[in-house]
């Protein structure tokens, strides 16, 4: 970290491995950081330019994000290498507080990911990478499922008319719903709630390495799945229910404005989401192996998403 970004640091310590590493660092004069060395991924370069350049245009907005931190030479990020190939470091402020629980803490998350939509209109700097569309998606996804070992044929059938059906479908209602840059990750989990000097709440959100243009109805219909996958559920609870309510009404209040077409997709996008995830686990079997998204665990996602073809989330 010295070398690289200029900080003397007392304390460091894995926070979780996944798609990348995270690390918590506490720096010689108390502040804290985060640091996430990025994993290689099936798809492609990393996009730390575009997003750390991104989270600086809604910083200087003071917008609720985790601003990055400049290396000592100016640039985005640090390249290493590794044993499995370069790697890259990027260092980021430390988001307080914690993910958000009670009914008012969704509505505040809604508002603010309303506010970071809203600033990036005028996003000016290095372009995405990557578009959040059909094949970024489930296009991907597809080409994994095909290289996964040992499936049976009439499984991959059922992907790959379920994927295409997918693709048609968004294919024919693009033109009717709302671009954005999303964040592309906003589960739930990738902000903090916390409370400031003046014991105001506010939300902070970070892990913005899935971002990139895209779709509104995508980016809202990631809490509602996460919620939907993690409990295996077919239909919202009455937990969800609420925070979904409370979420959307936060978005308006914020400024976000979200169509009628936007809101009739989100079943579509909740089956997008949730191939994209599949995706992100098959497509890393050569480092993670089959154990992450076994075959069996495979047999059981086109039924689980099923009714959510059905839902309606207009609220």
């Amino acid at each position: 970290m010295k070398q690289h970004y200029g900080l003397n640091v007392q304390r460091c310590h894995l926070i979780r491995r996944g798609l990348n590493d995270n690390y918590a660092l506490l720096g010689s004069d108390g502040t804290r950081y985060v640091a996430r060395l990025y994993s290689i991924r099936p798809r492609g370069e990393f996009n730390i330019d575009f997003e750390t350049s991104l989270l600086e245009h809604l910083a200087a907005r003071q917008i609720g994000v985790a601003a990055p931190l400049r290396s000592v030479d100016g640039s985005s990020h640090a390249r290493l290498q590794f044993p499995e190939g370069l790697r890259a470091l990027a260092v980021f402020c430390h988001a307080d507080g914690v993910a958000p629980e009670t009914l008012d803490e969704f509505e505040l998350t809604g508002r603010t990911l309303a506010l970071i939509h809203v600033a990036s209109r005028d996003y000016a700097g290095p372009a995405s990478r990557y578009t959040l569309n059909g094949h970024h998606l489930v296009g991907r996804t597809w080409k994994y499922l095909q290289d996964y070992p040992e499936l049976e044929i009439e499984l991959l059938d059922a992907y790959q008319q379920r994927i295409q059906a997918l693709q048609e479908e968004l294919s024919s209602l693009e033109s009717d719903l709302t671009k954005v840059i999303c964040h592309g990750d906003t589960h739930g989990f990738n902000n903090h709630v916390y409370a400031n000097t003046a014991g105001d709440k506010k939300a902070v959100f970070f892990d913005f390495d899935d971002a990139g243009p895209g779709y509104l109805a995508y980016d809202m219909s990631v809490m509602p799945w996460s919620y939907l996958a993690r409990k295996m559920l077919k239909e919202p609870d009455d937990v969800l229910q609420d925070r979904w309510k409370h979420y959307l009404h936060g978005y308006r209040a914020g400024g976000g404005e979200i169509s009628e077409a936007d809101l009739v997709s989100l079943p579509m996008f909740l089956q997008l989401r949730h191939l994209w995830n599949l995706g992100e686990a098959v497509g890393r079997l050569n480092h993670w192996g089959t154990s992450m998204a076994p075959a069996d665990w495979l047999h059981k996602q086109i039924d689980r998403m099923e009714p959510w073809k059905k839902l309606d989330l207009r609220a």
